[in-house]
């Protein structure tokens, strides 16, 4: 069964579309959960199912699971589950997010309220404590060298020709869902200055992210 974590802003939801043409309603979408909100916890796979054996019940008539989740919410699947993820360059993901929320802000979460009520630069927004290391929160306590599928957003092409050699899953590597159309370049232009002090802010996220990088 293919385990996949969808990161904010790390071409998850091109990612999902991608599975959706395969798996059809085999894929099971799980946005429950919401990681980034205050007081998170994991949403049970059916609200009377507690065991493992229940759990793993509940799964039977999927053969992948996508969504916003961390990662140990299906380690109970041992073996059986193949955890994949895509990974974006932390200052980029953490820029995308911030301008992600100014076109569509999601109010149920008291960060994006902060962000538009406060008109919060891209520094402070950064700074929120929730919004630092979000790719290390969302893998958990999986480590990375046992996701059976990394992808890198800026290696976007080769990344979806690596899954498909991977797992035989036919994949469109022009596939842009929530793609920001004024940015031309693919990356945000910021200055020496906010680029270090979004670094500074994504250390976990950063040595994630070159990790994945050195992956063969």
């Amino acid at each position: 069964m293919l385990i996949s974590v969808h990161v904010p802003k790390a071409a998850g939801s091109s990612f999902r579309e991608v599975l959706h043409q395969h798996f059809g309603a085999q894929l099971l979408l799980d946005y429950a959960d919401r990681p980034l909100a205050p007081g998170h916890r994991w949403r049970r796979i059916r609200a009377d199912l507690r065991t493992a054996a229940g759990k793993s019940a509940a799964l039977a008539p999927y053969a992948c699971v996508h969504g916003h989740f961390v990662a140990d919410k299906y380690a109970f699947l041992g073996g059986r589950a193949r955890f994949v993820t895509w990974l974006r360059d932390p200052v980029q993901r953490v820029a995308s997010h911030y301008h992600y929320w100014q076109r569509q802000p999601d109010l149920r979460n008291p960060d994006c309220r902060a962000l538009i009520e406060r008109k919060l630069s891209l520094a402070d927004f950064a700074a929120l404590p929730r919004m630092r290391n979000v790719m290390a929160r969302f893998l958990g306590q999986v480590p990375l060298r046992d996701f059976y599928f990394v992808g890198l957003v800026e290696d976007l092409p080769a990344s979806l020709t690596r899954f498909w050699r991977l797992t035989g899953i036919d994949v469109d590597a022009h596939l842009h869902v929530n793609r920001n159309d004024d940015l031309e370049t693919g990356s945000y232009e910021l200055t020496p200055a906010l680029r270090a002090h979004l670094e500074q802010l994504n250390r976990r996220d950063r040595e994630l992210y070159e990790s994945a990088r050195a992956m063969p």
